[in-house]
C-alpha cells in the first residue's frame, strides 16, 4: 500500500509511505505518518535527508537510525520483512525504517553469492568494522603501556617513534585519510583513484622519511581506514570514525582507565539507541538466538522463511499466497 502525505501546509513536497498492509505493523505505520504530518515547513530542500531529521530523534547522535538505498531489490526485501519505506518526491533514494546496527553492516552482495561465500564475506565485513573502531585505540594502549603485551607480541610496538608523540601521529593520520577521501570526492572520477593512491603512497613515505610518522602508525591507520571503507553504510563508517577519535583521546589522556571506561560508555551508548522504538543492537540485545543466527550466517533463501520479530509483523511466517 502507498499512502501519499504532504509535508507541511505551505510545502509542495509530497511523501509516499509504502508498506505491505498484511505484514507491516499498524502501530509502526501510524507512528511514521504522525511524525510526517507534524512537520511544519515550507519545503525540504535536501529531500530524504531533511525528512530523516524530522522523523527520528537523532539530536547529536552520529549513528544512523534509518537506512537509505537506491536499490529496488534491497527495498523490496525490507518490505517483505515488514519494514516501512518512505519515498520523498523527486528523490531516487528510499528511507527504510526501522533499522538496527546490523542492517547497516550487511550488503546485498552477500545474497548474490552462495550461502557459504556470503557467510565468509559477512564475517570479513564484521571483522573490518570491528578493526575500524578498536584497532587504533588498542594499539595506542599497548604503546603507552607495553607491559600489557605478552613477549611474543612486542614486535607490534613502534620501533621508530618519530619526532612527535604517537597520539599526535595517529590524529594526523586519521585527519590525513579524511583529507584524501574528501579530495577524491571533489576530483573527476577518472583521476580520483589514481590521485588517491599516489597521494597516499608519496605522502606516507615522505612522512616516514622526515620522521613525522612512524611506519607502524602508517600501517595501523591504513588497516583502520580499509575497515572504514569496507563498511557498507557510509553514515555508519563516519560514526565509527568519530567513536575511534574519542577512544583515542581518552586512551591518550587516561591510559588503560580511559580505554576501558571509553569502550564501556561506547557500548552502553549503542545499547541505548532506538530506531522507531526498535533496539539498535537487536538481536544481540535484547537477545534473540534465532535472529542472531541469521545475522552471523547467510541462511539459504529456502530456509529463511520467518520475518524478523523486532518489526512486529502481522504474519511472521513467509508463506506462499493461496491461489
Amino acid at each position: 500500500r502507498n499512502d501519499m502525505l504532504k509535508v507541511g501546509e505551505r510545502s509542495k513536497t509530497y511523501v509516499c509511505v509504502s508498506y505491505i498492509k498484511d505484514i507491516a505493523d499498524d502501530g509502526l505505520v501510524k507512528l511514521i505518518k504522525e511524525k510526517i504530518e507534524k512537520i511544519s515547513i515550507d519545503g525540504i530542500t535536501m529531500a530524504e535527508k531533511s525528512l530523516e531529521e524530522y522523523i527520528v530523534e537523532r539530536k547529536w547522535n552520529p549513528y544512523p537510525l534509518v537506512r537509505f538505498t537506491e536499490r529496488p531489490d534491497v527495498a523490496a526485501n525490507h518490505l517483505l520483512e515488514g519494514h516501512v519505506l518512505i519515498i520523498v518526491d523527486t528523490s531516487p533514494s528510499v528511507i527504510i525504517v526501522p533499522t538496527t546496527f546490523f542492517h547497516h553492516a550487511q550488503h546485498a552482495e552477500e545474497h548474490r553469492q552462495a550461502p557459504l561465500i556470503g557467510t565468509f564475506i559477512r564475517w570479513l565485513r564484521f571483522l573490518a568494522i570491528f578493526l575500524s573502531i578498536f584497532l587504533l585505540p588498542t594499539w595506542l594502549l599497548f604503546v603507552l603501556d607495553p607491559t600489557l603485551l605478552p613477549k611474543e607480541l612486542y614486535f607490534i610496538g613502534p620501533n621508530e617513534e618519530g619526532n612527535i608523540p604517537i597520539i599526535f601521529q595517529l590524529m594526523l593520520g586519521v585527519i590525513g585519510i579524511e583529507f584524501l577521501r574528501m579530495a577524491a570526492i571533489h576530483t573527476p572520477t577518472a583521476l580520483s583513484t589514481a590521485m588517491g593512491l599516489i597521494a597516499a603512497v608519496l605522502i606516507g613515505q615522505i612522512a616516514i622519511d622526515v620522521g613525522l610518522l612512524s611506519p607502524e602508525v602508517i600501517l595501523y591507520i591504513s588497516i583502520s581506514a580499509i575497515g572504514t571503507y569496507v563498511t557498507p553504510s557510509y553514515e555508519l563508517s563516519v560514526a565509527n570514525k568519530v567513536a575511534t577519535v574519542v577512544l583515542l583521546i581518552l586512551t591518550a589522556l587516561f591510559g588503560i582507565y580511559g580505554y576501558v571506561i571509553g569502550t564501556t560508555l561506547f557500548i552502553l551508548f549503542i545499547i541505548s539507541l532506538r530506531s522507531m522504538r526498535t533496539p539498535y543492537l537487536w538481536p544481540l540485545l535484547p537477545f534473540n538466538s534465532k535472529a542472531l543466527l541469521s545475522v552471523i550466517f547467510r541462511i539459504p533463501t529456502p530456509f529463511a522463511n520467518t520475518r524478523p520479530s523486532i518489526v512486529h509483523p502481522k504474519n511472521i511466517y513467509r508463506q506462499p499466497v493461496n491461489k
